[in-house]
C-alpha cells in the first residue's frame, strides 16, 4: 500500500505539474484558465468525494473503489495532450479527479482500519510519507521532462497508474485480521481515552480546506508569474545574484524546483507528526500554520529571487502537511467511521482547492498575480476566525 500510495501521488503529481503549462503551449492560456482548471480539478474531486462518502456508512474499506478510481484516473488523464480544443481540454483535464475520488478515501479507510491508535498514527506516517514523497520527487522529474517533450509526463502518469492499480490487486481485503473477540469498547492505550470532540473534528477539516486552497492556487497560478520571471530574465538565484547558467533554465524546470521543496516540506511534517504526540487535540498547532502561509503569500507577490520563493513554497507545504494529517488522524479516529470521515475530508480537500484556484485565478486575471497574492491572506484570515469559532461552538460533541 505505502508503494502505491508513493507512486499514484507521483501520477497525480505529474499531471498537475504538467497541466498548466500544457495549457500554455497548446492554448496559449493565461492564469485565469489554469486556475479555473485547477479549480474544476478540485471541484469535481470534492463533489466525487462528498456524494462518495453517503455510500460509505458503515462499510468495510474496499479497494475496489481504489482499483476502478486509479484505473479510470490515468486513463483519462494520459489523453490530454490529445486536448486541442478548449472545452476538450478542459474536460479531459478536470473529469480524471472524479474517478481519484473513489481511490484516495478506500486507501486512507484501508490504511485507518488498525484499531490502535498509536499504530495508526504511525501507519498514517508513512502512508502520508509515501504520499508526500512522490509529489515531492515528481516535479523534478517532469518539469526537465516536459521542456523536453510535453507529452512525456502524460505517458509516465499513465505507466504509474498501471503499476499502482498491480499493486492494489496483490493487497488483502483489510491490513489487520479480523478478530470476533475484540471488544470495540475497551481502550487499550491511555490515548485511546481521550474523546474527540467534533469542533476539532469540523475545525481540522475546514483547515485542510484552507490549506489545499493555498496549495492550488500556487500550482496553478504562480507558474505564469515564473514564465514571466523567467522570459524578462528577472528571476535570481539570491537576492540580486543571477549566475550565467540560469538563462538555459526553462520556466517548468525552475517552477519544479519550487514544487519539489514545497512536498518536500510536507514530507518533513508528515515523518515528525508520525513520531510525535504534541500536536494531537491541540489545534494551536494549525492556528500557527495558517498564520504563517498568509505572511508567506505577501512575499509570494514580489519574490524574485528562487531563494525566497523555496522559502514561501515550504511554509505553503509545511502549512498543508499539518493541516492534513491533523484533520484525516481525526477522521481515521472513529475506525467503523473511518472510509465515510475520510471521504468527507478529502471532498473538503477539493472545495477548498476549488476556491482557492477559482477566487485568486479571478484576481489574477483581472489584476494580476501580484496583487493577487497581496489580496490572499484576508479570506485565509477570516477562515482562521470561522475555524475557531467551529472548534467551540462544538467543544462538548463527542465525534
Amino acid at each position: 500500500m505505502i508503494l502505491a500510495a508513493f507512486l499514484l501521488d507521483f501520477a497525480v503529481a505529474s499531471g498537475l505539474v504538467a497541466t498548466p503549462f500544457l495549457a500554455f503551449a497548446l492554448l496559449k492560456a493565461g492564469p485565469g484558465l489554469t486556475g479555473t482548471l485547477g479549480a474544476m480539478q478540485m471541484a469535481l474531486y470534492a463533489v466525487g468525494c462528498l456524494s462518495s462518502a453517503y455510500f460509505f456508512r458503515g462499510t468495510q474499506p474496499g479497494l475496489w473503489w481504489s482499483i476502478g478510481g486509479v484505473s479510470g484516473f490515468a486513463l483519462l488523464y494520459a489523453l490530454l495532450p490529445l486536448a486541442s480544443a478548449p472545452i476538450l481540454f478542459g474536460v479531459v483535464a478536470t473529469a480524471p479527479f472524479l474517478a481519484l475520488a473513489l481511490a484516495w478515501p478506500a486507501m486512507q479507510a484501508w490504511v485507518g482500519s488498525e484499531r490502535n491508535l498509536s499504530l495508526r498514527a504511525r501507519y498514517l506516517s508513512w502512508f502520508n510519507t509515501a504520499t508526500a514523497f512522490g509529489f515531492t520527487v515528481s516535479p523534478l522529474i517532469i518539469g526537465p521532462l516536459f521542456d523536453y517533450d510535453m507529452r512525456a509526463p502524460f505517458v509516465g502518469l499513465a505507466l504509474m497508474g498501471g503499476i499502482t492499480v498491480m499493486l492494489l490487486l496483490s493487497l488483502p481485503r483489510s491490513p489487520v485480521k479480523e478478530d470476533p473477540t475484540f471488544d470495540t469498547s475497551r481502550k487499550h492505550t491511555n490515548e485511546q481515552s481521550i474523546r474527540l470532540d467534533s469542533g476539532l473534528l469540523y475545525a481540522s477539516w475546514f483547515a485542510t480546506s484552507v490549506a489545499n486552497g493555498l496549495v492550488t492556487s500556487v500550482r496553478a497560478i504562480y507558474p505564469k508569474r515564473i514564465e514571466s520571471l523567467v522570459e524578462s530574465r528577472e528571476l535570481t538565484l539570491i537576492a540580486s545574484y543571477r549566475p550565467a547558467g540560469l538563462d538555459a533554465v526553462g520556466a517548468a524546470t525552475s517552477f519544479s524546483w519550487l514544487t519539489f521543496l514545497l512536498s518536500f516540506s510536507t514530507v518533513i511534517c508528515f515523518l515528525l507528526l508520525g513520531r510525535t504526540t504534541s500536536w494531537q487535540h491541540r489545534f494551536r498547532w494549525i492556528v500557527c500554520g495558517q498564520i504563517s502561509a498568509a505572511g508567506a503569500l505577501l512575499l509570494l507577490a514580489t519574490a524574485k529571487s528562487i531563494g525566497l520563493l523555496i522559502f514561501c513554497f515550504a511554509i505553503q507545504g509545511a502549512n498543508y502537511g499539518i493541516s492534513f494529517f491533523a484533520s484525516l488522524y481525526y477522521s481515521l479516529y472513529v475506525p467503523e467511521k473511518s472510509h465515510r470521515r475520510a471521504a468527507i475530508n478529502e471532498g473538503a480537500l477539493g472545495a477548498g482547492g476549488f476556491l482557492g484556484g477559482v477566487g485568486v485565478g479571478f484576481l489574477a486575471e483581472h489584476i494580476g498575480v501580484e496583487r493577487a497574492f497581496l489580496l490572499a491572506p484576508v479570506p485565509v484570515l477570516m477562515a482562521l476566525l470561522v475555524q475557531i469559532w467551529l472548534l467551540k461552538r462544538f467543544r462538548s460533541t463527542k465525534a
